[in-house]
């Protein structure tokens, strides 16, 4: 570590100096993809590529800020994902779930769900999602008769299981009302994940967790074996009265596997599909709790900031729909593709992934892997890999006012100055292990923005949550603002974003 760039270093401590210090520059919780950038703020001269030493607690990583060096190790040369996702997801997710998989197994089970996540096969769904949302609303409404304070996330991350239940396996699991054993147990088994590079060494060890880890999957494997036998035996009697609905996205990822492995479709569901449609399924969930319940709550967030952009986007609704909100639910079922008719709200949307990423990748370094930054040459063996979507997204040399929300970065054209440069923006990972499930998540949060934003005002309501906890926390801020991630196993708002809502009352 001695010659290679990186923040003041101990040879001793290495760089748990400099990462105490940036723990302490911000609130408690905050997700450590904020750290990186807060280190080449306060360290001008360090290269958008270099070394973070904080041996115990992790591994040496080598942070990635810049889009070349990102695309050696994403695009031309996919490098493994880093044994610690493994180890981090295994207890959530399994062993067979598309996060982790690598090789020939990756690419085979990436090619039988890749059809069910194509844009043509999901807007034949979009009648399922329109009706999940349609209850979120009603749920919202209940809240605005109540004036009660609620956590936005919690509400949201209902409304994308339910989402991801239907289009995944045309089965409701009325997660909005009720509790769901299966949401139950994948979110108990998210609060006992550890936080990556945790120094609290009892919650990072603790004993227990092993009994609820394996306590939590049996009960979501159970539950999950017995609806995927149930979508089995409907589909059977589909095929026997050649029902022409649209298939969710099992039965074409079902499909494709038969077809890949030269199987006929029996009278029992194939059992090496089940094992591995199951963490196949968690993945999705995982998907969902992760990216489309965040970033809802902070187009939230932004948008209530900005009250200009608000106002375009409602603009935007109402040519695309017309003003009456009562006959939008029905004029998305009756024509989907009207989603993509909508370019202010897309930016929007981006701008917000932007400033707000839920992940990031980390790749495993090896002996014949350098990364070459500026003609020089890095070396990646025993490392980390690290390309921080966060620091990368608010990189003042890429993104002109990078701190700033303005959608309009995705909407001008190539040579205007705000225009995104290739492979600096990367919610969703850029080459062939970005996130298959990019286009439900557009989808998902179109439709939520399009039947929320015109009946709703939606506000935080931090000051509120503050006294009914009976705590302050007004110094629990970043540049003022209240509203920032924290690491629930991803990059979740803080205090799940408290929020009320009235419903809005139109000119």
């Amino acid at each position: 570590m001695r010659d290679l760039p990186k923040p003041p270093w101990n040879p001793i401590f290495g760089n748990l100096p400099t990462m105490g210090k940036a723990s302490a520059a911000f609130p408690p919780r905050i997700h450590p993809h904020a750290f990186p950038h807060w280190i080449r703020q306060q360290h001008p001269d360090l290269p958008p590529v270099f070394y973070v030493d904080i041996w115990p607690v992790a591994a040496p990583m080598l942070i990635i800020a810049d889009p070349a060096a990102a695309a050696q190790i994403t695009v031309q040369n996919s490098l493994e994902k880093h044994s610690n996702t493994k180890e981090f997801v295994y207890p959530l997710l399994g062993e067979k779930n598309l996060v982790t998989l690598e090789g020939k197994e990756w690419k085979m089970w990436r090619g039988i769900f890749n059809p069910g996540f194509a844009s043509g096969h999901l807007m034949s769904l979009v009648g399922s999602m329109v009706a999940d949302t349609v209850r979120f609303t009603g749920i919202l409404s209940g809240y605005a008769a109540k004036g009660k304070v609620f956590e936005l996330e919690e509400a949201v991350t209902r409304l994308t299981v339910d989402i991801i239940g239907n289009v995944v396996l045309d089965m409701s699991l009325e997660a909005q009302t009720s509790e769901n054993e299966l949401v139950k147990a994948f979110r108990d088994q998210l609060q006992w994940m550890p936080l990556p590079n945790d120094i609290n060494l009892f919650r990072k060890y603790n004993p227990m967790k092993w009994f609820v880890y394996r306590a939590n999957t049996r009960i979501m494997n159970r539950y999950l074996d017995k609806l995927l036998e149930q979508r089995f035996a409907h589909r059977q009697q589909e095929e026997k009265v050649n029902s022409k609905r649209s298939k969710p996205i099992i039965d074409l990822a079902l499909d494709t596997y038969l077809k890949e492995t030269g199987q006929s479709g029996g009278s029992a569901l194939p059992w090496q599909f089940k094992r591995s449609a199951i963490d196949h399924f968690k993945t999705f969930l995982f998907a969902g709790h992760d990216t489309t319940s965040s970033t809802a709550c902070f187009v939230v967030h932004l948008l209530s900031k900005h009250p200009e952009a608000l106002e375009k986007v409602r603009q935007e609704h109402d040519e695309v729909y017309g003003s009456d909100t009562s006959k939008t639910a029905e004029a998305i079922a009756n024509d989907p593709h009207s989603l993509n008719r909508l370019p202010y709200t897309l930016a929007v949307l981006k701008e917000v992934l932007r400033l707000f990423p839920p992940a990031s990748t980390v790749r495993e370094g090896g002996p014949n892997t350098p990364i070459i930054f500026n003609g020089k040459e890095y070396p990646t063996n025993g490392f980390m890999l690290w390309p921080v979507a966060y620091g990368m997204h608010r990189q003042p040399d890429l993104w002109p006012n990078a701190e700033d929300f303005i959608p309009e970065r995705f909407l001008v054209k190539e040579g205007d100055s705000l225009f995104p440069p290739k492979g600096a923006w990367r919610p969703f990972e850029y080459g062939p292990r970005n996130c298959v499930g990019q286009e439900l998540a557009y989808i998902e949060l179109k439709i939520f923005m399009v039947l929320t934003l015109r009946d709703f005002d939606i506000r935080p309501a931090y000051e509120e949550r503050d006294k009914i906890d009976g705590k302050d926390r007004s110094t629990h801020t970043i540049k003022g603002d209240r509203a920032y991630q924290v690491l629930v196993a991803t990059a979740k708002p803080v205090l799940g974003y408290p929020s009320k809502v009235t419903k809005r009352k139109r000119q």
